[in-house]
């Protein structure tokens, strides 16, 4: 296996429901490493439902993992489903009142959210609204784990300026696993910080980078 590929796998691939909603936060190579992720379902044969709130899908990365592991490219894309949310509204409209369908027409028990709360930081909509969308979706994604889903939420850190990051303390404080993700000296170190678990891996920052 793709040493990278067994990295994410043994580190913030959901395994089992026991997972439950998972969280990586931080770096902002938490959106790539979430792509990989994805590409790795696909690779096990199972579908995945990507919701892409940060513009973060890239179809030539789940290619490059699809060569490298003898695939061809369009298997692994078509057994990605991708939708996008461009406003705070859509996201949650997604989650709260479309995700479950999608995951039962696709046969698919992984989601993956890569930026669910970047259109939340827009200042245009009022931290009041932000934060009441929030408070919809996060039972949405419970309900879903619930029931078995593996979901995955991708969250680079909100900007300092915007004010908002008691939006990504609430998805934390919601998580039943917490990974925090940081870059130290070219490495790229995940820490989770789920109760009872001390678990630490590291990842060269230069091979989640496209070639």
């Amino acid at each position: 296996m793709d040493p990278l590929l067994a990295a994410i796998r043994h580190g913030i691939v959901p395994q089992s429901r026991e997972d439950g909603l998972m969280l990586l936060y931080g770096h902002p190579s938490v959106l790539a490493l979430g792509l990989y992720a994805a590409a790795d379902r696909a690779l096990a044969g199972e579908p995945v439902v990507y919701l892409d709130g940060a513009n973060a899908f890239d179809p030539f990365v789940v290619s490059r993992v699809a060569r490298a592991n003898g695939v061809r490219p369009q298997k692994l894309l078509t057994t990605i489903h991708v939708a996008r949310a461009f406003t705070c509204h859509q996201m949650e409209r997604l989650v709260s009142d479309c995700l479950a369908s999608a995951l039962d027409r696709y046969q698919a028990r992984v989601v993956i959210l890569s930026g669910p709360l970047d259109s939340f930081y827009d200042e245009a909509v009022p931290a009041e609204e932000a934060a009441r969308l929030l408070r919809r979706m996060i039972p949405a994604l419970h309900k879903l784990a619930a029931r078995g889903t593996r979901v995955l939420c991708l969250c680079p850190s909100a900007p300092h300026h915007q004010g908002r990051y008691g939006l990504l303390m609430q998805l934390q404080a919601a998580a039943t696993r917490r990974i925090r993700v940081e870059e130290i000296d070219g490495m790229v170190r995940l820490d989770e910080e789920t109760a009872g678990s001390s678990n630490e891996w590291q990842i060269p920052r230069a091979v989640l980078e496209p070639v």
